[in-house]
């Protein structure tokens, strides 16, 4: 299970987990928020607090594997990988509970180069963009909202690698541009599988068909973030070892 954010580089992940893998790589099923859904109308059924019951958990895991397998059927893969956009820490905790052995890449991108993305990717502005709660935080700035939304979505992934470190592996998307064979090959080892780059025609490096967005170079003035928001943002680019925005 690939956790990520929107705009951070989640198909150059993909390139590289569906090459000579064993996965079959999905993207934007819904299937953990409907896990988490399903978990939250068997407490209510259930007329219970904290985690779901031994039956809750048979139900949704009997419905989410046949899904599963349906996906897979007919890929020749023998694994499953969903890339799943800036899930709540609610629907990655229901998902671990009912397949306690999943395991988490969680994928990180410098905010500025989020920033620099998203706008580029909504010259018109965010309306469509699946922001909303963030731009009506921020109504006069796209640049603070998609801060506050890239620092709520970082904030989450690393508030569950915190919770599961032995089911989590951070990677960030500049090292696998920078080094894609050393950031995968750590990858590739935490997930247990020996893994070689997809062979490229012409004889270009590894991993050279997906194309590399720039890396570093949008600054984001000062003033166009909140004090409190910049703040925030900075202590989460020194978790991930980036530089801070300024």
């Amino acid at each position: 299970m690939v956790l990520a954010g929107s705009y951070s580089g989640a198909a150059r992940l993909r390139h590289v987990l569906s090459g000579s893998t064993p996965f079959a790589c999905t993207s934007g099923t819904g299937l953990l928020p409907l896990c988490a859904q399903a978990a939250a109308t068997w407490q209510r059924v259930d007329n219970r607090d904290g985690p779901p019951s031994a039956l809750a958990l048979s139900s949704i895991r009997a419905l989410a594997t046949s899904m599963i397998t349906a996906m897979m059927a007919g890929t020749g893969r023998s694994r499953w990988c969903e890339i799943s956009f800036s899930p709540p820490v609610a629907a990655a905790e229901t998902f671990l509970r009912l397949y306690p052995g999943a395991q988490f890449v969680c994928l990180h991108r410098n905010c500025p180069d989020v920033i620099r993305a998203a706008i580029e990717a909504n010259p018109w502005g965010l309306a469509s963009a699946g922001l909303g709660s963030f731009t009506a935080a921020y109504p006069g700035s796209s640049a603070a909202a998609i801060a506050a939304y890239w620092a709520e979505s970082t904030q989450s992934a690393l508030d569950f690698q915190a919770a599961h470190p032995a089911a989590c592996h951070q990677i960030r998307y500049e090292d696998l541009v920078d080094d894609p064979d050393l950031a995968a090959g750590a990858m590739f080892a935490f997930l247990g599988v020996d893994a070689s780059p997809p062979p490229e025609a012409g004889g270009e490096e590894p991993y050279a068909a997906v194309p590399r967005a720039p890396l570093g170079g949008a600054g984001v003035p000062a003033s166009f973030l909140p004090r409190p928001l910049a703040e925030r943002v900075n202590r989460l680019q020194q978790r991930l070892g980036y530089p801070p925005v300024t």
